[in-house]
C-alpha cells in the first residue's frame, strides 16, 4: 500500500507523519502533514480509494535533491486548465537573508478531484524561480503518481 510505503520514507529520514481523517457528507477525506506541515488531502466515497489517492503522491523528501523543469509555472498553468481544475496557488514559504544575497523558497497548492496537492520547491535567489522550482516539483509528483 503506498501510505506504508510513506511512513516508511518519512521514518527512514526522521520525518513525522500524520493522517488525519473525516466526513463531508458522503465523503471520506484524509489530510496528510509531514512534520506538521500540509502535505496533500484526498477524497472518495470509500476510505481504501482515498488512502490510495494520498498515497499516490510523491514525497521526495531526499537532502539536496534538485529539480527544475523550464516554463514549470506556465506549464502547471496549462495542466490546470486542460484537467479543468483550478489555477494553482502560490505563497512565499521564505524570504531570508539581506537585499544583496536574498533567498526564496516557495510552495504551490491545486485542487483536483481527489483533493488538494501541496508541494514546496528548492531555496532560490529569486521569488520567480522558487514558484518555478515548486511548480516543477509538483509536475513531477503528479507524473510520477498517474495523474497525469
Amino acid at each position: 500500500m503506498p501510505v506504508t510505503m510513506l511512513f516508511e520514507l518519512c521514518q527512514k529520514q526522521g520525518k513525522q507523519v500524520d493522517i488525519k481523517y473525516w466526513k463531508n457528507g458522503e465523503k471520506n477525506v484524509a489530510t496528510v502533514y509531514v512534520d506538521g506541515k500540509f502535505i496533500a488531502s484526498g477524497s472518495s466515497e470509500k476510505k481504501e480509494s482515498m488512502l490510495t489517492n494520498v498515497g499516490r503522491l510523491d514525497f521526495s523528501f531526499g537532502p539536496n535533491k534538485s529539480f527544475e523543469i523550464d516554463g514549470a509555472k506556465q506549464k502547471l498553468h496549462e495542466l490546470c486548465g486542460k484537467k479543468k481544475w483550478p489555477k494553482p496557488i502560490y505563497s512565499l514559504e521564505k524570504d531570508e537573508g539581506p537585499p544583496h544575497n536574498k533567498k526564496y523558497v516557495s510552495s504551490v497548492q491545486i485542487s483536483t478531484v481527489d483533493g488538494i496537492l501541496y508541494r514546496e520547491g528548492d531555496e532560490k535567489s529569486r521569488v520567480k524561480e522558487a514558484q518555478n522550482s515548486a511548480a516543477s516539483w509538483i509536475i513531477c509528483a503528479l507524473q510520477e503518481s498517474s495523474y497525469l
